[in-house]
Order: structure tokens, then C-alpha cells, then sequence
């Protein structure tokens, strides 16, 4: 599996003709959720910047969300059941990548979930996951697939953006990722008819200089933190040049009010999206002259899970549920609803439309099992989606390889990036005021 960083324009996401605004800010439309037995396969950990890549199978314990155990989840959506108490067992997925099927929102869509977080966020570790009935090899016997050549997957994150609503236009891209060559799904998996289910926590820290790629949401200061970049010079009169305005202080729709806060709870609106390339579709993101062939129809959709924030599902005993989201621990999913967003696949040009907000007609923890023929659970609109930031909020810049503590290794792990050319003071030189500010970091220690 590979990954390969994407440059993403701003207002890269445009307004289809033909009311599309209206489609956004109306009531959702109805979608069908999509259900199987999928066997949770394998947890991945991907560090961006070094290629470390460790497989864990579900059931033999998890990676760390860093390879140093020195990240916390700071915004998550990941139980997976809601109706496990109303004894239901069935688990929902959303496929929404099937070339066969013919309809317009079947392939190279994009879909956007959304949520809410503080001002000035540092994110060093992000989770994605994808359930898949592409058939793949397992040559290694390590119980996850070895890659279906040229599925992939690109994730983005945006901020501000409160989905597909009001202020469209006002949204700028974080980071991009594109994963290639995908784990697919498993031999054992497919004898039996399920899926399989993956999770990936990707780090964005490698610990050495040039080896970050750690992002701030909400910058309010101008200061990314401890993150390696943020929107923090930020366009704001639309002439292509930036005016050093940071992204949770400007009004980009020119509406008269800031974009931060579209939902005004306070809080700074953030949104990310997904969207996954078929292989057999000319695409060649590994550059080895084979752009993979698409499986048959039975065995090529792909999607997401549903993920949901640490809560309770609530019976308001008028036929409908709402899902309770328990705003007061530290991994809160706030700003999460029942509903997200599709766009367009690209056209010509690479833009995409606005089609409009989606949901499932309303969660609720009743209805005949599937097993018994019937629906099951209808689940509420939301997506598997975890954020990681600094544990503690603490940093400690000499700590170099992350253990939390500064010692005889992280000087070591520092006289071997200076020799290497490694330009700790960011001045974009190597010399004596590199070694100077890293003894100054050292000797203050870390909290």
C-alpha cells in the first residue's frame, strides 16, 4: 500500500448548477444503508512520513494510534453497534462505490461528513476505515489481504465547513491523502460470503526534521502550535494572494459573518470527505504499467463504516430514536448528526457539484431482524472518523523519538538528522544555530 499527498485548490468544491445550494440546506434525501456480515479483518498502522506500516489482527490487541503511545483521541466516532442493548447484531455499512449499478450515485462520488472541535486543534494522527468486496490475496497468511491493485481511497480534510451547507465556498483543504492498492477482501472472507472490514490509523509524526506532516484546525492566532502547517495565511479577498489572515477570523462568502462557526454553537466546523478510485478505470497511482482490473459485479463494491460517538440511544417514544452524544469525555464526536453529504464525481475540469444532504430515514432501534427477512436497525447517518492529538496537549520538541522524556537516544536521533542536513531551527540551513536551539530545547526538559 502506498500513499501519495494530494494538492487540493481552494473553493475546489463547487456549486452544480440548477438549485444546488437548495439541495444542501433542504431536508435530507433518503439513502439505503447497506448491510452484511462483514468480519472486522485487520487494524493498520501507517506512518505518513516514515512508511512503518504494522498489521494487527482484530482480536490480538491494537496498534497505538502513534507508534510512541503519546497520542490521544480527541474527536472520535467509532462505536460500532447503537442498538446492541435492543439485542441487534447486524452491522451497517455504507457502499457507496459500485460501478455496476448504473446510477449516477453509484461511482466517484465524494461523500462529506462533519462535526465540531476547539479553536486551534492540533491533529498528529487521523483513523480512516473501508469494509470491501473486492477479491484480494492473502500470499503471507498474516489474515489481511495483500492489496487489490489500484483500488484506493483518498481522504480529505476541510475546514471551516459545516458539510454541504451555507458557506460552501468558504472551505480550504487541511491535508490530503491518497492510499493506493488497497487490502481488499480475504480469501476466508469471501469462502464464507462476508466482507472484510479495515481501520487504519495513519501518524502524521516521524520525530525527525522534514518528517511532520501534523496540521492545526481553527487557527485563530496565526500560530500552527506544535503542528507543522495550518491555514493560517489565508486568502481572504479571493485575489489569489495571502493575506495573513488565519482561517477562524475570516468571512471568504463575504456574508458579513465569520465562516468558523456556521452552526453557531460555539464551537470551530471542520468536514471530511472520501472518495475511492475502481481499478480498471485507467488509473496508474503506483506508475507499474497495470492499472488493475475491476472484479465482477457481485465483488466490487466498496464503502465505509458507520461509526457513532460515545452516547446512548434515546426511545422519545413517538417512533423515533436520536443517538445522545456524550459531550463531556475528551474523544467527544461533537457537531455529528443524522445526516451527511454527497457531491458529484469530478467532471472535466476535476470540480465537483453539490448534490445534496443524504440520511436513512431517521435512526431508530426497532424494525424485524434481517435474519427474519426484515430491515434490522435503521442506523443514524454517521461515519467511522477518529482525530488524534498531542496527549496532554504537551510538547516536548527535544523529545525526538517520542517517549516522553529527553535523554541520551533523542541526541543521538538529533547528531544523526544534523549529519544528514536536517535544519532543526527552520531557517533552512544546517549550521551551529541548529545544534544552539536544540541544546536550549534539551536543557529545558520535558513537562
Amino acid at each position: 500500500m502506498k500513499i501519495l499527498m494530494q494538492g487540493v485548490g481552494a473553493c475546489a468544491l463547487v456549486m452544480g448548477a440548477g438549485g444546488a445550494s437548495a439541495a444542501g440546506d433542504s431536508a435530507p434525501a433518503l439513502a439505503e444503508a447497506s448491510h452484511g456480515r462483514v468480519v472486522e479483518t485487520a487494524h493498520i498502522y501507517f506512518n505518513a512520513t516514515t512508511g512503518e506500516r504494522v498489521v494487527t489482527l482484530l482480536g490480538e490487541g491494537q496498534t497505538s494510534p502513534a507508534d510512541t503511545g503519546a497520542s490521544l483521541e480527541i474527536w472520535s466516532t467509532l462505536v460500532q453497534n447503537p442498538c446492541a442493548a435492543q439485542g441487534y447484531t447486524t452491522e451497517f455499512y455504507y457502499g457507496f462505490d459500485n460501478p455496476s449499478d448504473g446510477t449516477a450515485l453509484s461511482t466517484a462520488i465524494t461523500v462529506m461528513d462533519y462535526g465540531d472541535i476547539a479553536l486551534d486543534t492540533v491533529v498528529d494522527c487521523i483513523q480512516v476505515n473501508w469494509v470491501v468486496a473486492h477479491p484480494d490475496t492473502d500470499t503471507n497468511s498474516d489474515g489481511a489481504g495483500d492489496g487489490v491493485e489500484e483500488l484506493a481511497g483518498e481522504w480529505t480534510m476541510w475546514e471551516p465547513s459545516n458539510g454541504g451547507r451555507a458557506g460552501w465556498c468558504s472551505r480550504l483543504p487541511v491535508i490530503s491523502f491518497l492510499f493506493t492498492n488497497l487490502p481488499g477482501n480475504t480469501p476466508d472472507n469471501a469462502s464464507t460470503g462476508a466482507l472484510s472490514g479495515y481501520t487504519m490509523d495513519v501518524d502524521l509524526v516521524g520525530g525527525f526534521t522534514g518528517t511532520d506532516l501534523s496540521f492545526e484546525l481553527g487557527d485563530s492566532d496565526g500560530d500552527c502550535q506544535t503542528a507543522a502547517f495550518c491555514n493560517n495565511d489565508v486568502d481572504t479577498d479571493s485575489d489569489g494572494i495571502g493575506d495573513g489572515a488565519s482561517v477562524a477570523n475570516v468571512d471568504r462568502d463575504f456574508d458579513g459573518l465569520l465562516d468558523s462557526d456556521l452552526d453557531g454553537d460555539g464551537l470551530f466546523d471542520w468536514s471530511w470527505t472520501v472518495r475511492f478510485h475502481q481499478p480498471g478505470s485507467g488509473n496508474d497511482f503506483d506508475s507499474d504499467s497495470d492499472t488493475g482490473v475491476l472484479p465482477g459485479p457481485d465483488s466490487e463494491t466498496i464503502g465505509i463504516s458507520f461509526g457513532f460517538p460515545e452516547g446512548q440511544a434515546v426511545d422519545n417514544n413517538d417512533g423515533t430514536w436520536t443517538w445522545e452524544i456524550d459531550t463531556s469525555v475528551a474523544a467527544a464526536g461533537t457537531g455529528e448528526e443524522d445526516r451527511f453529504v454527497i457531491w458529484s464525481p469530478p467532471s472535466s475540469t476535476g470540480s465537483i457539484s453539490l448534490v445534496g444532504g443524504y440520511w436513512f430515514g431517521g435512526f431508530a432501534c426497532t424494525g424485524d431482524l434481517v435474519s427474519n427477512g426484515g430491515a434490522g436497525y435503521t442506523p443514524p447517518a454517521m461515519f467511522q472518523f477518529a482525530l488524534y492529538g498531542p496527549a496532554c496537549g504537551c510538547f516536548c520538541p527535544a523529545d525526538l523519538n517520542g517517549d516522553g522524556v529527553a535523554n541520551f537516544f533523542d541526541v543521538s536521533l538529533f547528531i544523526q538528522d544534523y549529519n544528514n542536513g536536517g535544519d532543526y531551527n527552520g531557517d533552512g540551513l544546517t549550521n551551529f544555530f541548529d545544534v544552539s536551539a536544540y541544546l536550549m530545547d534539551y536543557n529545558a526538559g520535558c513537562p
